[in-house]
């Protein structure tokens, strides 16, 4: 939310689905995605929609308002990450947090911190 205070929420098509997530956490809310507004600096798609060519169903006027557009999927430009794009907001995919906790775990095996910049290159073929 845009303020000096921060806010989660939690949306899902199934309003009773998100709200059972929220109960878990304190302080987070939750509902359907009708019933979000264009509040929000972080716009996060945890959701497998990206996986079958689907948008999770965030109202436009809501990704517009958003700072940074992130879609858990990777590999691959999911109809979110393009109608973030669209609207002009900065999206990114996935990929850096499974490169990341990857990194983590080879850290933990190993001792060794993997260079995940150069990772991220190659992967992203640049």
């Amino acid at each position: 939310m845009c303020s000096d205070l921060a806010q989660l929420t939690i949306a899902n098509r199934n309003e009773t689905k998100a709200r059972e997530v929220a109960t878990r956490f304190r302080g987070v809310s939750a509902g359907g995605y009708e019933a979000l507004r264009p509040e929000f600096d972080f716009v996060i798609n945890a959701t497998s929609a990206g996986l079958s060519g689907e948008s999770p169903g965030v109202p436009p006027d809501v990704l517009a308002r958003a700072k940074l557009a992130y879609d858990m999927v990777y590999g691959r430009e999911t109809p979110f990450l393009a109608a973030a794009r669209a609207a002009g907001v900065r999206a990114s995919d996935g990929l850096g947090m499974l490169v990341e906790q990857a990194a983590e775990s080879f850290f933990v095996w190993h001792g060794v911190r993997p260079d995940t910049a150069a990772a991220l290159r190659e992967l992203r073929g640049r």
